[in-house]
């Protein structure tokens, strides 16, 4: 075994905070069914932190779901693998540190507490979606729900611990502010509506209607041929160069309300109307001080739970069975082994 106390954070690691909170989007797959499968010596523990255990099968749960969720299969490599290992290891540890400072607080997630996290993810799986999920052999619900309940205790943690002690003052907003002056200019844009002719003589039909003084939006409704016809052609909100330029040089000298001339395009013939215009602006502080404060505030929260688990790991006694994790392997599955149904996710990843 490996003791590793005091250990620092690892150069070039995403931002453990990052990866505690997300674990409720990449909660764990239940059979543990995937693209990979592993040789490993036992079923014995790969790790200890503080004397509880790190087992192999957590172990390689934890490293296939990182395997499927890899960008690249540089990782199938040796040295891409064997570092895919100690992130995998390191992620367990880090969790395990975490969860033994949770109960020496003696937080719980309560049944309720669990049940209206469930409740709110199922509301993006409509229809028997979510339940269709653990049908079969692939998730199931128990072991999925118990993850959740995990994930949920570890944020209850990273609040009381770290992110109620944080706040952010209008002072230092108001100095991010002016630090970030150029920022916060808001570009001349025009919000824009079209009518599409397939012909010129269709065109000019729709530029004498609105010269006679009907509705440009039920014009558009009744002959446009552009996809927006059905909201009366309102294209939305653009600034300069998002369109053609010779759409750009109609549209931003037209006066609001006003109907343009016949334009060309390849897609056939323009009537494009102004609804509103707004100059471009600097935008002012009161605008924005929410949004810089929020910004301000994650940046503090990462910062600050960084120094807070490491300062944990610090205090706890990790070790490490170096000979067991260097004989976990990889093993290319058989082509019957891999099926559609192994991609489907478990509900809240993503």
């Amino acid at each position: 075994m490996e003791d590793r106390e005091g250990e620092s954070e690892r150069p070039g690691r995403p931002g453990a905070k990052v990866w505690a909170l997300a674990g409720l989007a990449a909660l764990c797959l239940a059979t543990v069914a995937g693209c990979s499968s592993f040789k490993t010596p036992s079923e014995d523990a790969i790790a200890t932190v503080n004397g509880a255990e790190i087992t192999v099968r957590d172990f390689t749960v934890k490293l296939r779901n990182a395997l499927n969720l890899a960008a690249t299969p540089v990782v199938l490599q040796d040295a891409g693998f064997e570092a895919l290992k100690r992130e995998a290891l390191d992620d367990l540890i880090e969790e395990k540190v975490m969860l033994i400072q949770a109960e020496r607080l003696r937080l719980r997630v309560t049944d309720e507490e669990l049940k209206k996290r469930v409740e709110e993810i199922k509301k993006d799986y409509p229809g028997e979606n979510f339940t269709q999920v653990f049908g079969g052999e692939k998730v199931d619900y128990k072991i999925w729900s118990e993850e959740l309940r995990k994930r949920l205790l570890l944020e209850k943690l990273i609040d009381q611990e770290v992110n109620s002690k944080i706040a952010v003052t209008d002072d230092e907003a108001q100095e991010a502010y002016q630090a970030n002056r150029s920022k916060y200019y808001s570009e001349e844009s025009v919000h824009v509506a079209q009518i599409v002719a397939p012909t010129r003589e269709k065109a000019d039909g729709v530029l004498r209607r609105l010269q006679a003084g009907e509705d440009f939006g039920r014009i558009a409704q009744e002959v446009s041929t552009g996809p927006e016809a059905a909201k009366g052609g309102d294209l939305g909100v653009f600034t300069r160069g998002v369109m053609p330029e010779a759409f750009d040089r109609v549209v931003f000298t037209l006066p609001e309300g006003k109907a343009s001339q016949v334009v060309r395009s390849p897609y056939g013939f323009h009537v494009f109307k102004v609804i509103k215009k707004d100059k471009g602006r600097w935008i002012e502080f009161a605008d924005v001080k929410d949004k810089i404060k929020l910004d301000l505030m994650k940046v503090k929260e990462e910062k600050e739970f960084r120094k807070w688990l490491d300062r944990l790991k610090a205090e706890a006694k990790i070790r490490i069975d170096q000979e067991r994790l260097r004989q976990v392997k990889i093993e290319e599955p058989r082509p019957a082994e891999t099926r559609p149904e192994d991609t489907r996710q478990a509900p809240g990843k993503g």
